[in-house]
This record gives C-alpha cells, structure tokens and sequence, in this order.
C-alpha cells in the first residue's frame, strides 16, 4: 500500500487529472472554512472513494494553528479514527491519498499512522521535512486500526 500525503489544492488538481492507477481518498477540511471546490472521486481520475471529515489543526484544546480557539469537540474525535479505519477495511490494498488544506500536518498525522499499521515504518513521514505530523492524529489512527485490524 502507498500513501500519498498532499494540499487540498493539489488533490483537487490529482481529481481533474486521468489516472490508471485505483486509490482512496481522506480528505479533511478546516470545520471552520467554506470550500468552494472539493476533491471527488470518477472513473476518469481513478479514485474509487472520498471520505470526507472535518477537524481544527490542533493536536490539544486552544489555539489551532490559525490562532483559532478550539475545543475538545472541534479536534480529530475516536469516531473520526473508527471512520479512516472502516475506510480502510472498505478498500483493502488499496494506495491512500490523504489531504488537508496545507499536507503538512493533519494528513501527515493521519498518512503515517496508515504507514505505521501497513507497512511497519512511518520514516517516509517522519524523516521528511516537508511535514510536521498532527500527533493527536497519529495516535488515535494508528491505536485506531492496531487495536481492531492488527499489524500486517
């Protein structure tokens, strides 16, 4: 399995393009913006499925990283990890693309845990200096799918 870690504008651009190659898609989206555009899924660009979830980029209660006040309820929830993993289980062996707005933390969060359960090694995240992985991402996906899938 590949997972591929990028911005909502380039999953956008990857939406209008052909591709051969079947993947997935997790697209997480600012619970507070409005977007005019989002990714989809088509037979022409190869994405099989998108799941949408909403969560503030922040890895505790406080301030996000738009200096925005957020609360418990407004960071990435257990239901949210239940969701990517149901996600999973929908489409086994199956390359991921994860997005946020800027593919740099909550997608690199979430990208690595995948990694993590799939593949036994999450380096190409975190040894990358392009991301700066959501934490609280990370930890409740991968507890997530290690705790109801198991390590491959």
């Amino acid at each position: 399995m590949n997972v591929t870690v990028m911005s909502r504008r380039d999953a956008i651009k990857y939406c209008y393009q052909p591709h051969s190659q079947r993947v997935i898609m997790i697209s997480i989206s600012d619970p507070y913006e409005t977007y005019m555009r989002g990714p989809f899924s088509s037979h022409e660009n190869g994405i099989a499925a998108v799941l949408p979830l909403a969560f503030a980029d922040a890895e505790v209660p406080g301030k996000d990283v738009y200096y925005r006040e957020v609360g418990e309820e407004d960071l990435i929830s257990r239901a949210d990890a239940k969701k990517i993993r149901d996600f999973l289980q929908r489409y086994p062996d199956t390359d991921v693309i994860v997005h946020c707005d800027a593919g740099i933390s909550r997608s690199a969060g979430v990208g690595a845990a995948i990694l993590k359960w799939a593949t036994g090694s999450d380096f190409a995240i975190f040894d990358d200096s392009r991301y700066r992985p959501n934490m609280r991402c990370y930890r409740m996906v991968l507890m997530e799918l290690m705790d109801q899938m198991g390590s491959i």
